[in-house]
């Protein structure tokens, strides 16, 4: 679906930027796989001179499942409203249905899988490039500077096609253009299945919550070595449910010898889990109190400006 799209931004084949790793010809898995080796090698010789001027436009919120992501998510999306940035939040997650109660909407909105293409709405949707203010009602939901968009939940069973729904979560990434102080944020499945699709392909960050079990830690390095395939720039580790300094020793250390840099910790909060427990939203002073310092901390390390 669509065009081609290098994740090392080569306008064409063959051009200044291209580094011949042969994925825009690749016609076979194993010549999938033999690019995606190219991409990382490259990324990894290549990371202080990159680093330095990425920008944060595109985040994806991977990790295990109950690790934290649609929380992470919320506390994202209300931290950066207090210092200035809107977000626009694609729901990918099949399973859980809980994000928008966290965003504090009244309602969720109508799964953009249920929509019917060929009619008016498809019209907007099939824009390319896509603003967020293209999305309207239903399918979108807003607060304040935040909006929501879901890609469809499986409710029943045989209900569903996952791959299709992945689809969709690919072609809005893809064709996005975040407007100015925008993000966008893709609050993804469990695991890394969506990285078998390329669904992060054009993200320019990944952000793994990670939780004390060593299956976290375990797939937090899988997803670091996925999102290098696709061309991933930035990845990042945030500790979640961390119930004390030794225990946030022990994960930094993990995360730093897998090369995965730490951004900063949730608190176990007892106020998070009662306000999940009972389907309350975040709001953005209580998002900034909590998950402030390790927003902030992310847009300086891009050089970005923000409120203070």
């Amino acid at each position: 679906m669509g065009l081609f799209h290098c994740p090392v931004g080569a306008m064409t084949r063959g051009d200044e930027e291209c580094i011949h790793c042969g994925l825009c010809s690749a016609g076979t898995a194993e010549e999938r796989i033999r690019s995606t080796q190219v991409i990382r090698e490259w990324l990894q010789k290549t990371e202080k001179e990159r680093n330095k001027n990425i920008t944060i436009f595109k985040v994806a919120i991977c990790g295990k499942g109950g690790s934290g992501k649609s929380t992470l998510t919320a506390l994202l999306a209300g931290a950066l409203e207090e210092l200035g940035y809107a977000t626009f939040i694609v729901d990918s997650d099949s399973s859980n249905g809980g994000l928008w109660k966290k965003l504090g909407m009244d309602e969720p909105p109508k799964p953009l899988s249920q929509m019917d293409e060929s009619g008016p709405d498809g019209e907007w949707f099939n824009q390319s490039p896509m603003i967020s203010t293209n999305f309207v009602e239903p399918y979108v939901r807003n607060k304040g500077l935040k909006s929501l968009v879901s890609i469809g939940k499986i409710e029943n069973p045989l209900e569903g096609d996952a791959r299709e729904m992945g689809d969709y979560a690919k072609e809005i990434i893809r064709h996005i253009v975040p407007l100015e102080k925008e993000m966008i944020l893709v609050d993804q499945e469990a695991g890394v299945e969506s990285f078998g699709r390329g669904i992060e392909i054009l993200c320019d960050t990944v952000l793994i919550p990670v939780e004390p079990s060593d299956e976290s830690i375990e797939l937090a390095g899988k997803i670091k070595y996925m999102a290098g395939g696709l061309g991933i720039r930035r990845v990042r580790a945030v500790l979640n449910k961390v119930e004390d300094e030794e225990q946030e020793e022990y994960l930094q250390e993990a995360l730093s010898q897998m090369d995965i840099r730490f951004l900063g910790t949730l608190p176990n909060q007892k106020e998070i889990r009662s306000l999940n427990m009972r389907g309350h939203g975040f709001s953005p002073k209580f998002c900034h109190q909590t998950a402030g310092v390790l927003t902030q901390m992310m847009l300086d390390e891009a050089q970005m400006k923000y409120k203070r």
